[in-house]
């Protein structure tokens, strides 16, 4: 049994790599680096080799106390699921059947949905996401607003070097709240539609993964956390850019709790914490890295250009 455990656990851990629906999958990294490439690229600071490598290749950024606890709290976390909530929780499938099978008996057999395939699976690929991405939103705010919760939370904005490992630095309940809410969006709208739709539900997929929540990760997503401060331009009045969740980070005064999105910005306009990158950009970064390397007292904050500090901050409701 320790065996099998340790298995799944390597697999859950160093799968991210391989696995399409994961944040860390190669492909997501290697678009993460064809934006980089844009950015530099298309930025007004001139550009040195040496520059990159003491912005992507450094040890002092790379190898931190900040970094180990990323990967320390990944593994753990992996452990947790592996042993505890995928036994418990089983299948999102599974709650999905309950969910059109409790619908059923409530309220009999729906009239037969006379649409094509392709518009099912559109309506149900844009419902998914939007509730998936509004529940997101609700429990990150939540996880700011309730004393408790940000007790929990805290551990992910303890982070002084942001890396894409970060987006895995999260207290094992935090993780566990976070992994039921996933399970409740998609047992509630994948039942719903299963229940009107019937054998035809399907979704639009890219590899095997929901499409949207596909292009999200290729857009840049691992650069949320990170020192690259990626803009969407004016773009960011409908999406949340890679610096609008590094300003969420920030330790400035300023900006604390803003841009609690992950995808859309609606959701922080609508909750007035939205922040816009772009106007941030103007005052805190610069062509230059920032000064000794030094970040509120421990790693190296290589921001190529990014003068933000990351570390924990202090919210009216943070006692």
């Amino acid at each position: 049994m320790l065996e099998t455990g340790a298995s799944e656990l390597v697999s859950l851990t160093l799968g991210q790599l391989t696995d399409p629906s994961k944040r860390l999958y190669w492909g997501f990294i290697a678009t993460s680096l064809v934006l980089i490439a844009l950015y530099w690229w298309l930025s007004p600071a001139p550009l040195s080799w040496a520059h990159v490598q003491t912005t992507l290749f450094s040890r002092r950024y790379w190898l931190t106390r900040s970094t180990l606890t990323d990967v320390s709290l990944l593994s753990l976390n992996s452990l947790i699921k592996v042993l505890v909530l995928i036994p418990i929780l089983g299948s999102h499938l599974l709650g999905a059947v309950w969910v059109a099978g409790a619908l059923q008996r409530q309220f009999d057999s729906p009239p037969a949905l006379d649409l094509p395939t392709w518009v099912i699976a559109v309506v149900f690929s844009l419902c998914f996401f939007l509730l998936e991405d509004l529940s997101r939103y609700g429990l990150h705010r939540l996880m700011h607003r309730v004393p408790m919760l940000w007790r929990l939370h805290r551990v992910h904005h303890s982070a002084n070097t942001l890396t894409p490992l970060t987006l895995h630095r999260v207290h094992p309940i935090e993780m566990t709240f976070y992994a039921l809410r996933g399970w409740l969006v998609f047992s509630l709208v994948s039942g719903v539609f299963l229940y009107l739709a019937g054998k035809q539900l399907t979704a639009v997929h890219i590899l095997g993964v929901d499409a949207l929540g596909f292009l999200f990760n290729a857009l840049g997503a691992n650069l949320r956390h990170s020192h690259i401060p990626l803009s969407f331009g004016p773009l960011e009045r409908w999406l949340i850019s890679p610096v609008q969740h590094q300003i969420h980070h920030s330790s400035a005064p300023e900006h604390v709790d803003k841009n609690f999105g992950t995808c859309l910005a609606l959701w922080d306009k609508l909750g007035n914490s939205w922040v816009s990158g772009r106007e941030v950009m103007k005052s805190s970064f610069t062509s230059e890295p920032t000064g000794n390397g030094k970040s509120q007292g421990e790693s190296a904050q290589y921001a190529g250009k990014n003068k933000l500090r990351f570390g924990l901050t202090q919210p009216e409701t943070q006692n």
